[in-house]
């Protein structure tokens, strides 16, 4: 098993999060929503081109959907930075595949995702940061790695 660490950012609302300079960098991202004092899980999503690639159609599509404040927080794989290009990417989205698995009993729009979102590789994930409802720590038991 893979141990890989993410630090997540301070969420930053979804309309002012496109201006960031942070924005042309790829990685890893969570979006969720406050309504009525509850926070609740939307999506989590990846990119290999830059983070504004794919937030820029989230917020201009499905977004408007959920009422409340829409916030993303930026993940970067933080344990594995001298991996080439090729692999990195390839890591990108086997994280992304296990975040997705792993809370898709939450996320209210990963649905479609989650019946075939499983990844390559087992992986041991420590979230670090601005984390949000995502567990510290996340992997597949055993059961759920050979059960499927």
């Amino acid at each position: 098993m893979k141990n890989v660490v993410i630090e997540w950012s301070y969420p930053k609302d979804i309309e002012n999060i496109l201006c960031d300079d942070t924005m042309q960098n790829v990685g890893l991202y969570y979006i969720t929503r406050n309504f009525g004092g509850n926070i609740s899980d939307l999506y989590i999503g990846k990119t290999i081109f830059s983070y504004k690639s794919r937030l820029e159609p989230h917020s201009k599509s499905w977004i408007d959907d959920y009422r409340g404040v829409k916030q993303v927080r930026l993940g970067e794989i933080v344990s594995h930075k001298s991996l080439s290009w090729e692999n990195y990417s390839s890591l990108i989205d086997d994280v992304e595949k296990t975040l997705i698995w792993l809370m898709r009993d939450s996320l209210l729009h990963n649905i479609q995702c989650t019946k075939d979102c499983y990844p390559k590789h087992r992986l041991h994930i420590a979230n670090i940061g601005y984390r949000g409802n995502l567990p510290s720590e996340m992997f597949f038991t055993d059961e759920e790695w050979y059960g499927e």
